[in-house]
């Protein structure tokens, strides 16, 4: 049963920050070691890296579920429309850069999963969404079905800064766009539909390889909860984070909380 309400808790946990500009991977590395998910420390470590992947299936379910009318809608006008075959090609570009350094320097990323780099990042994170709030921007693009081809590439290369721990996939995408003329929920949406294939790939990548390693009677309830938690928590906090970035402060808000939270971890971990 402890074990059950820890996967809950970083279910909740990853929920609630993978879509947010904060960064689910740097937040899961800091609580892992507080929420143990197997007595076994044989197994402790291996099973932290598949339940951390898993759980992030759910949270893009969620977002298919939150934009089900607009995916399917751009789906089914796809063949007519020419935008629309624009807009699926931007994000099958955009997830190009992060797909190939995923696979490239995957052990190079794997190595920099500590603290102390996570908190470091979520400093200079922070810092760039604070000073980007503050750069007065006439933005040119109003919806994410509008991102040029162009734009969706740079904003998938930027993404790949999501490789170092505790920067944020969500926050390196909503940056980019940002600063190439998107409005923030322009920027914001662009950045969820992109984490469709970019954490699908990456989801089916880690099951496929440990499919065969993963000892369902023991650890599949604590995945299942884990999953259950995890998307919940990203359907309720997605839809109130859309509604924060309409006022002029959505995005300041979270450039402050990953300051003082990778500040709180420099004064820890030193």
């Amino acid at each position: 049963m402890p074990y059950l309400l820890n996967a809950a808790l970083k279910g909740v946990i990853e929920g609630f920050t993978e879509f947010l500009p904060i960064s689910s991977t740097g937040h899961l590395i800091l609580v892992d070691r507080f929420f143990p998910l197997t007595g076994n420390p044989l197994e402790a470590e291996r099973l932290d890296a598949l339940f951390d992947l898993v759980i992030q299936f759910p949270a893009i379910l969620a977002i298919v579920v939150l934009f089900r009318r607009r995916l399917w809608t751009a789906a089914c006008a796809a063949r007519q429309d020419t935008a629309l075959r624009r807009f699926w090609l931007g994000l099958a570009l955009g997830f190009v850069p992060i797909g190939v350094a995923g696979l490239a320097l995957h052990q190079q990323a794997e190595a920099l999963r500590l603290p102390l780099v996570v908190a470091i990042t979520l400093i200079v994170g922070g810092v760039l969404l604070v000073l980007l709030e503050r750069i007065a921007m006439r933005p040119a693009v109003n919806r994410a079905e509008d991102v040029p081809l162009a734009t969706a590439l740079s904003i998938g290369v930027c993404q790949c800064l999501a490789l170092i721990p505790g920067t944020s996939r969500s926050g390196s995408a909503i940056v980019a766009g940002r600063l190439m003329g998107l409005t923030p929920r322009a920027a914001a949406e662009f950045s969820f539909f992109l984490a469709l294939p970019t954490m699908g790939a990456a989801c089916g990548y880690k099951l496929l390889k440990s499919w065969g390693e993963i000892n369902w009677h023991a650890h599949g309830p604590v995945l299942l909860v884990g999953c259950v938690a995890s998307f919940l928590t990203a359907w309720a906090v997605v839809a109130v984070f859309l509604k924060l970035l309409d006022k002029p402060w959505g995005l300041t808000l979270w450039g402050w909380y990953r300051i003082a939270l990778g500040a709180l971890v420099l004064a820890l971990v030193r």
